[in-house]
């Protein structure tokens, strides 16, 4: 007998991942969409999913960090994410897992919906754009190992019934 508890902790960690940023982030987020995405759903929904890597971790680290320049709405959505998500999965390793696979699946989701909706992903990931994308995402598995080991953590070893 299995069980699905991994599977059930990715599933909503990349369905929280959808809207994580938008609750810790309400009006910058509006007015991105308002501004960028017009009548477009997919690319109001790229929009909502691409908000949750805005946080650039290389460039806070080589800046001036500050304890509360960490504690931005988005490493806080992943933060938040990882711990439902390794909440439920339960124990240490498996929460950790759970939150490193949200991570790639939501920046799969992502690239594919920025497809779709005509963005121009070459910019995200050429020039300099490409170190703030590569701290967006930096930042993602942090606050998912963070937030996935303390939910994992608090809700005990996993135990197969």
């Amino acid at each position: 007998m299995t069980s699905h508890r991994l599977v059930i902790g990715i599933i909503l960690g990349v369905i929280l991942s959808f809207f994580s940023a938008f609750f810790f982030n309400m009006t910058v987020i509006l007015n991105q969409i308002e501004l960028y995405a017009g009548d477009d759903v997919l690319r109001s929904i790229s929009l909502l999913v691409g908000a949750n890597f805005d946080f650039d971790m290389i460039s806070f680290i080589t800046g001036t960090p500050s304890i509360l320049g960490f504690f931005a709405p988005e490493i806080l959505a992943w933060i938040f994410i990882g711990y439902i998500s390794g909440t439920i999965a339960k124990g240490l390793r498996r929460g950790v897992i759970a939150g490193s696979l949200v991570v790639v699946i939501v920046i799969a989701i992502w690239i594919i919906l920025s497809i779709f909706s005509q963005v121009d992903l070459m910019s995200l990931f050429t020039g300099n754009q490409l170190i703030e994308t590569l701290g967006g995402i930096i930042s993602a598995f942090c606050g998912v190992l963070i937030g996935g080991s303390i939910g994992g953590l608090i809700s005990g070893p996993y135990e197969e019934f």
